[in-house]
């Protein structure tokens, strides 16, 4: 064999040589950044499942000292442990924190749900009052009122006619973008505000602090003992607004340590008198008082590692028993 011949033989096998090392090379590369993606999935799983396992615990603890506080004092209030926010708290490879809300100091938006033409909920009629009397407090305009209120009952009721020119109903929702139908029942999270028609952001903003939903119930029970006094707005709705926001907020600055331990107690408030006849409590606003709460949010913020875990908790406490009726991760609006 000629020598150049030999030469050009040893040249290829080489290239080849060459080529097979950097295709085993780039094999490796990528094989290596795969089992690095799979290393770091099973590790956020595992810490998400820790984490998971913190909110749980997290929500036992609120179930047992919920139990304890209502049963020793027989009503709730804001003077409770519940009613401060808690931690964050080390635990082991991370922090836990949480903040618990009494349903019963704010709207509660199925207390507008109409029930059906078997069995109406006689309430409704006084509670869509008081709504577009809190989204007047709000500073909402009366177009705005009258809107948010049509398109929030065609929202809850079960049929699908419009209530009037200012609501919405499954035709309006099918002509969007992303189309979808109006739920025609009650709702389970008050999320599910933003998908009614004219609930934009900003108005779902300026109403959160002062609303939520309580699952499957209809009723709308307000307990000045748990209410924000830098709020006052709400308990000036529940009297359709002849109470005034100043006269509400100095009722709710005012509160006594401990709290009212009866309604009886609040009606004779001075702010009260003239609004709400002596003794009667089915006055308008009056029935919509109480100072026994049933239904509480917990709202809790977990670290593990490097992954960050915000939970939704409701929680129904109910003599010396307690049940959770709804439980969503939620995004990072700790402060709201």
């Amino acid at each position: 064999m000629r020598p150049y011949v030999a030469n050009r033989q040893r040249g290829v096998a080489l290239i080849t040589v060459l080529l097979v090392v950097a295709i085993v090379a780039v094999i490796a590369v990528s094989m290596s950044g795969r089992l690095k993606g799979q290393v770091d999935r099973a590790q956020a799983m595992e810490m998400s499942e820790n984490a998971y396992w913190y909110w749980l615990s997290a929500e036992a603890l609120v179930r047992q000292v919920l139990t304890t506080e209502l049963e020793n004092d027989g009503y709730a209030n804001r003077d409770q442990n519940w009613a401060t926010q808690q931690g964050p708290f080390p635990v082991d490879n991370g922090l836990i924190g949480g903040r618990v809300r009494d349903l019963h100091a704010c709207f509660n938006l199925n207390a507008l749900y109409p029930g059906t033409e078997e069995t109406p909920v006689a309430t409704a009629g006084l509670a869509l009052e008081q709504y577009q009397a809190l989204l007047t407090a709000l500073e909402f305009d009366d177009f705005t009122s009258q809107q948010l209120s049509a398109t929030l009952l065609d929202w809850l009721d079960d049929d699908t006619v419009l209530i009037n020119s200012y609501g919405a109903e499954d035709a309006d929702y099918e002509s969007l973008p992303r189309p979808y139908q109006a739920a025609n029942s009650m709702m389970s999270h008050v999320s599910e505000l933003r998908q009614v028609v004219g609930y934009t952001q900003e108005v779902f903003e300026r109403l959160r602090p002062h609303v939520c939903v309580i699952p499957q119930r209809s009723d709308l029970a307000l307990n000045i003992n748990t209410m924000d006094p830098e709020r006052p707005e709400l308990l000036s709705a529940m009297f359709l607004g002849e109470l005034s926001v100043d006269q509400a907020r100095d009722m709710l600055t005012s509160w006594p340590q401990g709290g009212y331990d009866s309604v009886d107690e609040i009606l004779a408030l001075a702010e009260l008198q003239g609004l709400v006849p002596e003794g009667d409590e089915q006055a308008r606003g009056a029935e919509s008082l109480t100072v026994e709460s049933e239904f509480f949010e917990l709202r809790a913020a977990v670290q593990f590692g490097n992954a960050e875990f915000f939970a939704v908790s409701i929680v129904q406490a109910r003599g010396d028993e307690t049940r959770v009726l709804h439980r969503s991760r939620r995004g990072y609006d700790w402060n709201d």
